[in-house]
């Protein structure tokens, strides 16, 4: 799975008119507004069930929550983007520096991350008309994936998401695999401030320092989990 930058905003200064005589007076500045993100909200689809896909998007974060996985929060910093894991139950966090990411082979396209599907998808699809989706002008396309598998998408091109994603065919057989689904049904501008899962109250440790914390259940049972061991 796995940029978006609120509307441009300007103030416009009034002018009065005034006698000869009277006393030039300055007009205090407009107040910019607070900084938005888009949050999205997803009905997802396949053969694990149904369960909800939330994304935030400001400028320079991005945040994916999704029933059952930790939170992934990525932030564009001066050497890159880094990616921080949060885990509620744990109260714990695991943090990817941009080197981290690198190392790994695991550094993403800020572009990939702005969707839960990549836009770069539609240029190996057909234009198929039109469609609605929350009140919105969405472009249809229709197509195959490398598979064979039917894929049918629906895409906001003024929030650069998808309103609807299919893999598979539109009424799938119980537990079929390669199906997958996302359906939109909440999409609002949000503050920013507000928007993001706080991380207030979670342990932070960094990628690097996981393959040093052999007697950290939490460490051992995340090194375990994602398939791979320490790596310097």
């Amino acid at each position: 799975m796995f940029v978006f930058a609120g509307p441009a905003w300007a103030g416009e200064a009034a002018t009065a008119n005034a006698a000869p005589s009277a006393v030039e007076t300055v007009a205090a500045p407009v107040a910019a507004p607070a900084a938005e993100a888009l949050l999205a909200q997803y009905v997802l689809r396949d053969a694990r069930g149904e369960r909800s896909l939330v994304l935030v998007r400001s400028a320079d974060r991005i945040e994916y929550r999704q029933q059952g996985e930790p939170v992934e929060l990525w932030r564009q910093t001066p050497d890159g983007i880094s990616r921080l894991e949060l885990f509620a139950a744990e109260r714990r966090s695991v943090a990817w520096a941009p080197g981290d990411l690198r190392t790994a082979g695991r550094m993403p396209q800020w572009e990939q991350l702005a969707s839960p599907i990549n836009a770069q998808l539609r240029d190996k699809l057909q234009r198929d008309g039109s469609a609605k989706a929350l009140g919105r002008s969405a472009e249809r396309y229709r197509g195959e994936s490398a598979e064979g598998r039917p894929i049918a998408l629906e895409w906001l091109a003024d929030a650069g998401l998808p309103a609807y994603y299919r893999t598979g065919p539109a009424k799938p057989k119980a537990g079929d695999a390669g199906f997958y689904e996302l359906k939109l049904v909440k999409l609002e501008r949000v503050a920013a401030a507000t928007a993001f899962t706080a991380t207030d109250g979670y342990r932070e440790t960094d990628y690097t320092d996981l393959g040093d914390m052999e007697l950290d259940p939490f460490a051992a049972a995340y090194l375990k989990r994602n398939g791979h061991g320490h790596e310097h």
